[in-house]
């Protein structure tokens, strides 16, 4: 038997993934799924079908089943804000980024928000910010350098 052989599907998954090959990592996570079903499985997985497959509505799932088997876990609520992100979902991920903030400062979440970045308070807060007076004056005050 070969050293290569005898690596477990998981860990090759999860190295694979962590460099980016996400296809080979899709396939060994799916290779590990038929020999057991663990959290950390799900969640991997559903990064991968999300990011290679596009198959959102399915990532969210496993991703969702596993965060609630381990509603702490950092690794978790990051792989679901960004299949959140992929979904076009970016308010829900945001409040899953945050909400992964509460367990721990883990630095790939921070990065995530700083990348997502803060929009400035409307004009006018009693509107709503898609209201025609918040966009026009925001534009307007943005163009003139006063905001």
């Amino acid at each position: 038997m070969s050293i290569a052989a005898a690596v477990d599907p998981l860990e090759k998954g999860l190295a694979a993934l962590e460099h980016g090959y996400t296809y080979l990592a899709m396939s060994c996570l799916e290779q590990a799924m038929a020999s057991g079903k663990t959290p950390q499985l799900c969640s991997s997985l559903a990064y991968c079908l999300a990011l290679n497959n596009k198959k959102l509505d399915k990532a969210v799932d496993l991703a969702r089943e596993a965060l609630d088997s381990e509603p702490g876990n950092t690794q978790f609520i990051l792989n679901l804000g960004r299949i959140l992100l992929l979904a076009g979902r970016k308010e829900e991920a945001i409040r899953v980024f945050r909400q992964g903030l509460s367990y721990g400062r883990d630095p790939h979440i921070i990065e995530q928000l700083e990348q997502l970045g803060t929009r400035k308070q409307p004009l006018f807060p009693r509107l709503p910010r898609g209201h025609f007076a918040n966009k026009f004056f925001g534009m307007v005050l943005s163009r003139l350098a006063f905001r």
